[in-house]
């Protein structure tokens, strides 16, 4: 099994690298239950599940996104400024022609606070916004 070695605990987009650079788009979808971020009120940890969906030419290292992701440990945002930053630096960082980033937070106080930044309509999974589909929960939510 692979093992990373995860050191940095301060939203460092540094990280994030190309592993190559393709002729024609593609799409990559990642899920990872690693997000955890600190409220910015309470300083309490919040844990959460990060999709991320883009379209482009720029393909990521995957050790490199998972480091990243960690990177937000010590991190006090609300929920939307972190997905947001996820967002631009993951813009920023491979330039897709697409981006779709949602960060599923586990429930405190009963709220369910779930934000999600999309360059396109089309990036949005569909039962994120069917009203008719109950998302399960995972076991930590």
């Amino acid at each position: 099994m692979d093992e990373i070695e995860f050191d940095t605990y301060h939203s460092d987009a540094s990280q994030l690298q190309i592993a190559e650079t393709l002729d024609s788009n593609e799409v990559v979808m990642v899920h990872s239950d690693l997000l955890r971020s600190n409220c910015r009120v309470t300083n309490q940890p919040d844990w959460g599940d990060v999709f991320i969906h883009m379209e482009g030419k720029n393909m990521p290292d995957f050790e490199s996104l998972a480091k990243y992701i960690v990177s937000h440990r010590q991190v006090s945002h609300f929920h939307e400024e972190i997905c947001e930053m996820v967002f631009t630096h993951i813009n920023e960082a491979y330039d897709p022609e697409k981006l779709m980033v949602a960060c599923l937070y586990t429930r405190r106080g009963g709220i369910d606070i779930n934000p999600i930044r999309a360059t396109h309509g089309d990036m949005i999974p569909s039962f994120f916004t069917a009203m008719d589909v109950r998302l399960s929960k995972t076991l930590r939510q």
